[in-house]
């Protein structure tokens, strides 16, 4: 039986959480260490900088950028930069489990939907593909997404919803369409980047937007946090008339 829902999951906000102050400035830290190391140290400002809705590679562009980085050198140090950051990353979630925290209700919502025949389940994330492979870890969460679209995929969040797509065409065989696809995620951008493809949007307020905001951007669906279960499977599973 093929399924007929394609579930896209972002994961910072929405799956889980960092605690900030285990790591003030992630991808400052590892910017620093990669210009030192090529004999260009500068400081990185990172201040006002807001991530949230974005792939790890348009935050390093951006943030570089801001920092009067140009292009071409941006282009030639990011490996190194990603490399910093995955590394950085790993030492701090190994020496501090407590760093990744679970948001309300995933757990059970991922095993309800990971066991319905229906369902396939993806990822749809800003994330470097190991970043986020070393977050999910930290909760055993990693068997319940086999496929996704991540940071290094695309530069662009809007480019990520087609290439999730592709992927689950490749993992599955079948190419889903408009509302069997389901985006899941906490800021505007999780609701707008799908917006092209005439997907099903679910916003969750359990990161830095509240239900009002979230509401304003016109999903399909908008919850406080995923422990009103059945509401949210059936926002996920049911027919939209729209």
């Amino acid at each position: 039986m093929k399924p007929s829902r394609l579930v896209l999951f972002d994961i910072d906000g929405t799956l889980l959480t960092t605690v900030r102050k285990a790591w003030e400035n992630p991808f400052k830290d590892a910017m620093e260490q990669a210009f030192a190391e090529e004999g260009d140290p500068r400081p990185i400002d990172t201040g006002q900088y807001r991530p949230g809705g974005k792939t790890d590679t348009q935050i390093i562009h951006e943030i570089l950028g801001q920092n009067g980085v140009g292009e071409e050198w941006i282009g030639q140090i990011l490996p190194k930069i990603k490399a910093k950051y995955l590394a950085l990353l790993r030492e701090v979630v190994e020496g501090n489990p407590g760093y990744v925290i679970l948001k309300p209700g995933v757990k059970e919502l991922l095993e309800e939907l990971h066991r319905h025949p229906d369902v396939l389940l993806g990822l749809l994330t800003g994330n470097f593909e190991e970043g986020a492979r070393i977050k999910l870890g930290v909760h055993g969460l990693n068997g319940y997404f086999g496929f996704g679209a991540f940071g290094e995929n695309a530069r662009q969040r809007s480019e990520l919803p087609q290439r999730a797509v592709d992927a689950a065409k490749h993992h599955k065989g079948h190419h889903f369409t408009a509302k069997e696809i389901v985006i899941i995620g906490d800021t505007p951008n999780d609701i707008h980047c799908g917006r092209h493809l005439h997907v099903r949007t679910i916003a969750v307020a359990t990161g830095p937007f509240t239900l009002e905001q979230l509401q304003a951007e016109k999903p399909d669906f908008v919850f406080k946090d995923f422990t009103d279960r059945e509401r949210v499977l059936s926002a996920i599973l049911d027919t939209l008339s729209h």
